[in-house]
């Protein structure tokens, strides 16, 4: 029978990595055929437009070259809107935000507090943006090229986060008691239905002495959060995340300091 906690389930999910994260071993990972959106136009795109722009507004300088800045504005501002849709429409998450009428700093938020970006990053981006699509003024090339090289690495590190869990979206993690009898088990999962949950399970596995091969399996615990645990569910994937990096692009410690 699986225990399923009602209690803080941030606060259960952060004590038992920061009490027990270093004592375990990374087992396994898998992955999930994800369902993109069927726009006709990507974030790459838009990107590329906005280079065009700017390399006629370099090549071909005339009296009208901040319309070419302009146009930049608009494809980079497409280009933000565009990935961040696709990403929570892959998440299963895009009808809810429309359903809540979320505006991009919502959204931006999300990803924030999942660990997609930092307070540093996306202030200064935000800066950037406000800057460049608030204010009734011709932009300066160099401000454009600044937003420019910010956008390419935001539609980025959002391709990543995708990558990653198209990869790692299910991950699992062991830890061998000391009497060699045990095997606990930590196990992490993203699970893309129409109302997405992310779910953890902590079981142990204990040898039957008298049934060689065999194991008994019991659950310690089960916690799983929906999108309508609006503070839960982005730590839960910021949790998936920081995991599926371990072994390859960040080490326990890095994974501790930020879990």
């Amino acid at each position: 029978m699986f225990k399923t906690l009602k209690m803080n389930k941030t606060a259960l999910l952060r004590d038992f990595l920061l009490n027990n994260f270093s004592k375990f071993s990374y087992d396994y990972s898998t992955g999930n055929s994800l369902e993109f959106p069927e726009y006709d136009l990507t974030a790459r795109e838009y990107l590329q437009f906005a280079e065009y722009e700017l390399l006629e507004m370099k090549n071909h300088s005339n009296k009208l070259e901040h319309i070419h800045l302009i146009n930049c504005v608009s494809h980079l501002k497409r280009a933000v809107d565009c990935q961040l849709d696709t990403c929570l429409y892959i998440l299963k998450l895009l009808d809810l935000c429309k359903k809540k009428n979320l505006g991009l700093n919502s959204k931006l938020d999300f990803f924030k507090q999942a660990g997609v970006f930092n307070s540093f990053s996306l202030d200064r981006f935000n800066k950037v943006r406000n800057k460049m699509e608030h204010e009734y003024n011709i932009p300066k090339i160099e401000d454009i090229e600044a937003y420019f090289d910010l956008v390419s690495a935001f539609v980025s590190v959002l391709e990543s986060m995708i990558m990653s869990l198209k990869i790692a979206s299910e991950i699992s993690l062991t830890h061998e008691e000391l009497d060699k009898e045990t095997i606990t088990s930590f196990d992490i999962y993203y699970n893309f239905i129409d109302t997405p949950e992310i779910s953890y399970r902590i079981s142990k596995n204990e040898k039957i002495y008298d049934a060689p091969m065999s194991e008994h399996t019991y659950e310690e615990a089960f916690v799983t959060v929906t999108p309508k645990e609006i503070e839960e569910f982005p730590y839960f994937l910021k949790v998936l995340l920081l995991l599926a990096r371990q072994d390859s692009f960040a080490n326990d410690k890095y994974i501790l300091q930020n879990i």
